[in-house]
């Protein structure tokens, strides 16, 4: 895949000027054109907030906020988040490096600086934000459809019911039987059943919208919300719905997102039983727990498991759990990346047996 990365803007960060007239020339020098520079980690800031950066070349080793101490700051930023960081160091030493990873650096470049390597690991760094930018957009579009398909499942029974009472009404007029009151039932049940269509087109209006900052919430109700957006699927595939609520506290997280997530293991879920030749005690069990440092919410089927070749590899993209190979492999992805940036929460996956277990955990801000 060629892809012309030479006017992506580049944001050199170290305190020594040097340094940074060296990593200049040679970025020039490999053809790259739009180079910025700062001399601190303040500046590097204020930079960021006027300027659109795709890649951040950053010193360790800088007074007053070292670029270990950057790294998490803009790291926290869901704003600044996707930029690819590249630490420049002399300090080669696992320590270094594995705090490097650890507060979110995406590569490491020893000095002194060696052109060849300058030139892959910059580029590799600006294909990998570009595959994740191809991946966010195919998520978007998953997530799209998805909503579609749930929507339109829960219409269906409104609307089904919609058509028989229309046809009722049809035939009691033919054959000079529809009294007042026939036709009042007939017309409550049509006013029902829209409302019940409204109802539920709002609800998935509001899932659909991004929130701008995350809330402090109670889980267990957007646990619930997340339930009755689905709950009609599981009872038309005779799924059991097992629910243990534990009391909990507020926290702070993004409802909509998380709905989002819950809707996709429970699809995945609901999915694999269509799959598996599973035909009696189908289940799937949500549980949600709190201590004092995290709020969990676990989720539970029998719908056969997860291949053991999958398993270490389900949160990849495009790692697909259906054996027809017919999925995209993006929905567990999709919840992985969404917990982890936005709600800086992890989740799990296990299989034994006919079971799969997904556990999400939250952390209490």
């Amino acid at each position: 895949m060629e892809i012309d990365f030479y006017q992506k803007n580049i944001l050199i960060v170290d305190d020594d000027k040097s340094n940074i007239f060296l990593l200049d020339a040679l970025l020039e020098d490999l053809g790259y054109s739009s180079i910025l520079s700062a001399s601190s980690a303040k500046e590097a800031y204020e930079l960021l907030e006027k300027h659109h950066i795709d890649l951040m070349l950053l010193d360790i080793i800088m007074p007053e906020i070292t670029g270990l101490e950057a790294t998490k700051s803009i790291r926290s930023n869901e704003h600044y988040d996707n930029i690819p960081i590249i630490m420049v160091t002399a300090d080669d030493s696992d320590k270094t490096i594995d705090e490097s990873f650890k507060l979110g650096a995406n590569d490491f470049i020893t000095k002194p600086l060696n052109r060849t390597n300058l030139k892959v690991r910059v580029h590799s760094a600006l294909m990998g934000a570009y595959k994740d930018a191809l991946i966010s957009n195919q998520n978007r579009l998953l997530a799209v459809n998805e909503t579609v398909q749930m929507l339109a499942h829960q219409w269906r029974q409104p609307l089904a019911l919609i058509s028989s009472t229309v046809i009722e009404i049809s035939m009691s007029y033919e054959f000079e039987k529809l009294t007042p009151e026939k036709l009042d039932e007939a017309i409550f049940k049509i006013n029902d059943s829209v409302h019940t269509l409204s109802a539920t087109l709002d609800e998935f209006s509001k899932i659909s919208k991004n929130e701008s900052q995350a809330s402090f919430l109670l889980l267990n109700h957007t646990v619930t919300s997340s339930i009755n957006l689905i709950k009609d699927r599981m009872q038309a595939n005779k799924i059991e719905l097992i629910s243990e609520f534990h009391d909990t506290q507020k926290i702070r997280y993004f409802h909509n997102e998380l709905i989002t997530v819950i809707l996709a293991i429970v699809t995945n879920s609901i999915e694999a039983f269509v799959r598996s030749n599973i035909q009696e005690s189908r289940y799937i069990k949500i549980l949600t727990t709190q201590t004092a440092n995290t709020t969990c919410i676990t989720i539970e089927d029998n719908a056969g498991g997860v291949d053991a070749s999958i398993l270490p590899k389900v949160f990849e993209p495009y790692i697909s759990t259906k054996e027809q190979k017919n999925g995209v492999g993006l929905g567990l992805y999709n919840a992985f990346h969404t917990l982890r940036k936005s709600m800086k929460a992890s989740i799990a996956l296990h299989s034994k047996a006919d079971t799969t277990l997904v556990e999400i955990e939250l952390p209490n801000l």
